[in-house]
């Protein structure tokens, strides 16, 4: 019996190891993928261009249908795919998703970001954008400033800009709207900013699955890895929807703390 395919998308930063832990523990059971969304040969970054590259690995593995699981600007990718080819994504996991234009603290920092952008050079604009968008707040033992700066001075200048303008221009309502298949969106409870652009997300996407995971910031997945497991796994195998684990109420953080 042929294997279930599970891709893997990492972030705006980062690399085809986000989900290596995962990974490993799913490999037996099914055809895991991760790839690295900047491997794109000299093209700029687009929307198109992110949805053809996913596109590619399903020809590149003879697969037909596949699940995603995406982390944070992953899922912006995920749900563009999602919506030109349907029939090809059994389901989709957010870790650390959020919804772009949407009124929340989140994309007015984005924002206001972009529109500084001419005034620095590009490390010092990296050095703001890693400040003012950190995801985590004190709670969370980790320095996701550094990390994220790190990761951010290995991408190309012009292609990480292309695709943090992306997410001003992508319109998450109407890719929300036009989607069907099951989707679990699992978030960190101390992920505070990213959740911020969640309030209005149910009413566009009523069957999402929506959960919180205790004690963990933006990569929720790595912060708490059983935790994580369990509900991925139970939803991959329909055991999420039998147990009464499914239709958890969204909880939002009324005013995001700045991290």
């Amino acid at each position: 019996m042929k294997k279930e395919t599970i891709i893997f998308l990492h972030g705006i930063v980062g690399n085809k190891n986000t989900f290596k832990r995962e990974m490993d523990v799913l490999q037996e059971r099914y055809q895991c993928i991760s790839y690295d969304i900047y491997d794109l040969r000299g093209v700029m970054p687009s929307l198109d261009v992110f949805i053809e590259q996913l596109y590619q690995i399903f020809v590149k593995y003879s697969i037909r249908q596949a699940h995603i699981c995406a982390l944070s600007f992953g899922s912006i990718i995920a749900q563009a795919f999602a919506c030109t080819y349907p029939q090809m994504v059994s389901s989709m996991t957010f870790v650390g998703g959020y919804c772009c234009r949407v009124r929340s603290p989140f994309n007015e920092r984005l924002t206001r970001l972009v529109e500084q952008k001419s005034q620095y050079e590009h490390q010092v604009w990296l050095a703001k954008y890693a400040k003012m968008l950190n995801p985590n707040c004190s709670f969370i033992r980790e320095d996701s400033e550094s990390i994220f700066y790190k990761y951010a001075l290995q991408v190309d200048p012009d292609g990480l800009e292309k695709s943090i303008r992306l997410q001003l221009e992508f319109d998450s309502k109407a890719a929300l709207l036009r989607l069907h298949m099951p989707v679990l969106w699992v978030m960190g409870e101390y992920d505070e900013l990213y959740k911020s652009t969640l309030i209005e997300m149910k009413k566009w996407l009523p069957h999402v699955h929506y959960e919180e995971i205790k004690n963990a910031g933006h990569v929720a997945h790595i912060h708490e890895h059983e935790q994580f497991m369990a509900l991925f796994e139970s939803f991959l195998t329909g055991y999420y929807f039998q147990t009464g684990l499914a239709g958890n109420k969204v909880k939002y953080v009324e005013n995001p703390t700045s991290a």
